[in-house]
């Protein structure tokens, strides 16, 4: 209420009625009560801590690959008014141009050099684009390209250098190799999805409708038992049913042996700790999924 204010008295001490237990060495059952309850609640703190950092963690990968996007999305509208008012294209996939752009940017005779710490569009950035096109367009073995895909590939290494000055940063490091682990692993499970589909039969297409990367195995260079190779790693919230027909799968891929000579060995290591999807299709989750795990998904 207004006005009032918190009395600054220390707290009245109740009368003592009676020693801590009869004997004086032990407590009295109502204090041992407290004190387990006192020790649970210490062990569910701790946990939930530990439970905070997990998610933490996992939200700064996601900030860090959403910062990602956002520098690339900022270089495409500041390109609109780069050099020569040139309308930027999608990345040109040529590693002749590319190789081209890193030598002559990275050759000692070049004084014009990307600051990565600054931005695309800043006044020295522009400087330096503007003197590598000019420079890559006047160069023979380009004859002929177009010269937006120049200006493009000019931008893209503008781009590498800024990925690498960001990576590099103490703040970042941690997050950075998460982030390069994480789409490494994806792109093992896509690759992998993709070699089993092509060997499934007629009748199996129906069970394994709507499957996922999510669903497939982590792939993890290690060791096990003394072996190297790939360390596979079975989803916990997949169901058996699926991982049954995924070791037949496997097993038809590794029969052929154009396959078996270009893939690592594989090693049963423990199930993944990798999270469930957070969405699934609603019929395929119900053969896919452990029973226990399909109400905590959006379908």
């Amino acid at each position: 209420m207004p006005g009032r204010r918190l009395s600054r008295r220390s707290p009245v001490t109740p009368p003592h009625r009676g020693r801590l237990g009869e004997r004086g060495d032990s407590p009295e059952p109502k204090d041992q009560r407290v004190l387990a309850a006192l020790e649970g609640l210490s062990r569910q703190m701790a946990e939930f801590a530990d439970d905070l950092n997990h998610k933490l963690d996992e939200v700064n990968i996601t900030l860090l690959a959403l910062d990602e996007r956002m520098t690339a999305v900022e270089s495409k509208v500041h390109g609109e008014h780069c050099v020569l008012s040139l309308k930027r294209k999608r990345r040109a996939h040529n590693p002749k141009i590319a190789e081209t752009v890193r030598r002559l940017h990275n050759s000692e005779s070049n004084v014009w050099r990307y600051q990565p710490e600054e931005g695309l569009s800043s006044p020295h950035n522009e400087a330096v684009t503007e003197h590598l096109f000019e420079a890559l367009a006047a160069t023979p073995c380009l004859h002929g390209v177009p010269n937006d895909v120049i200006l493009s590939a000019c931008k893209t290494y503008y781009e590498t250098l800024r990925r690498n000055f960001r990576y590099s940063q103490p703040d970042l490091v941690d997050q950075a190799a998460a982030l390069k682990s994480t789409a490494r692993s994806r792109q093992r499970r896509k690759r992998l999805l993709e070699a089993r589909e092509s060997v499934l039969l007629a009748d199996e297409l129906e069970f394994w409708r709507c499957t996922t990367i999510d669903m497939m195995s982590d792939e993890e260079d290690g060791e096990c038992e003394g072996a190297s190779g790939w360390v596979v790693r079975c989803p916990s919230f997949r169901s058996q049913e699926l991982t049954d027909l995924c070791a037949t799968l496997q097993t038809r891929l590794e029969a052929c042996p154009k396959y078996a000579a270009t893939h690592h060995r594989r090693l049963t290591g423990d199930n993944s700790e990798r999270v469930p999807p957070r969405t699934y299709d609603r019929m395929a989750a119900v053969r896919h999924f452990k029973p226990h795990m399909i109400p905590k998904f959006r379908l």
